[in-house]
């Protein structure tokens, strides 16, 4: 299964002025579907700065600073064009189940449940002349091979990453101008009852609870606000395709808490005191999944984030108003569709 390769947009002339000027005015609009997971949450942190940001969420209670938020499970083909009338965004990014973290216990449980409603919008998307992003997974890889690039056909073998990769590569077919931005991303989320990976591991390490991590699967999480100012690069450059975005780093989950323990000056996890490898690491997510993104980095001129640098930020964002801005924050517009 070979995806197209990153590249620039092709632009329609004539869509991309009706885009600009419905309305009477520029259009500056972004529509994030999933905006309840903390990758969502994390591109609207960033985006709310330059833009008017509208989230779906299929979870009441939601109320993010800054961003109008719609309550809704419709994702049919009607709904979504109601959703494109009404709020008339310039851009949809869509974050499903697999922009959770590929660590995240629940990412396993419901991997390709909700994405399967990104051929749809990215369906909507290139008929109303729209950008569109999807939020893909890491987990489509696995190992003994390191360092995945866009490119590489070294797949998972598990019915959740051959059911995401087959997500992917329709969500191009019926979109040659969409995006797809493979991360393991990590960070915050809006729902204090649905904590995600990271804030999972920093409540057992703050109460003392035994880390249940293994250090077997390796991967380049990256924070979600340090990808939404990459997503952001990218859709100034209008690439399009297939893209690598994660931190500059290879590590395992354990390696992973022992530095979220130094950070935040708690106690350092034990290290297993038995681990028996009797073959290969198998499952979603369970493997080697690095991704390469020197291509990322050449295209827009940045430089892979540090892990040590996104766990810090993580840990700052909960005393410098983020974390607030996220669960206590009002948001803008607030309505169940």
């Amino acid at each position: 299964m070979n995806l197209q390769p990153v590249r620039l947009r092709q632009v329609n002339p004539l869509l991309e002025f009706q885009a600009q000027t419905q309305g009477g005015e520029c259009m500056n609009n972004v529509l994030i579907v999933g905006i309840e997971g903390a990758a969502g949450a994390g591109l609207a942190t960033v985006l709310k700065q330059s833009h008017a940001v509208v989230g779906l969420t299929n979870r009441s209670g939601i109320n993010i600073a800054g961003c109008g938020i719609i309550q809704t499970t419709a994702h049919d083909a009607a709904s979504i064009q109601r959703h494109i009338q009404s709020e008339r965004p310039d851009w949809i990014i869509f974050c499903g189940s697999a922009s959770r973290s590929s660590w995240d216990s629940d990412s396993v449980r419901n991997a390709a449940i909700s994405d399967a409603h990104a051929v749809e919008w990215s369906r909507a998307a290139a008929d109303s002349g729209i950008e569109f992003c999807m939020i893909s997974s890491d987990a489509v890889f696995s190992g003994p091979w390191m360092l995945h690039k866009e490119d590489d056909g070294h797949f998972c073998a598990t019915p959740q990453a051959e059911r995401l990769r087959q997500i992917e590569l329709t969500v191009l077919e019926v979109n040659d101008d969409a995006l797809i931005v493979r991360t393991n991303a990590f960070g915050w989320g809006p729902d204090a009852d649905a904590p995600e990976f990271v804030e999972t591991l920093l409540n057992s390490l703050n109460g003392g609870l035994p880390v249940e991590f293994d250090f077997l699967r390796h991967a380049s999480p990256i924070l979600a606000t340090d990808l939404g100012r990459m997503i952001l690069k990218a859709h100034e450059e209008q690439l399009r395709g297939v893209l690598h975005l994660c931190s500059s780093e290879r590590i395992n989950p354990f390696q992973f808490a022992e530095r979220l323990a130094e950070a935040g000056n708690l106690a350092r996890p034990e290290f297993p005191d038995q681990t028996i490898l009797e073959g290969p690491v198998t499952g979603f997510g369970k493997g080697e999944t690095t991704l390469d993104c020197s291509l990322a980095a050449e295209l827009l001129g940045v430089r892979m984030p540090l892990i040590d640098d996104g766990i810090s930020q993580f840990i700052r964002q909960s005393e410098d108003g983020l974390l607030d801005s996220l669960r206590t924050g009002a948001a803008e517009v607030c309505r169940v569709a």
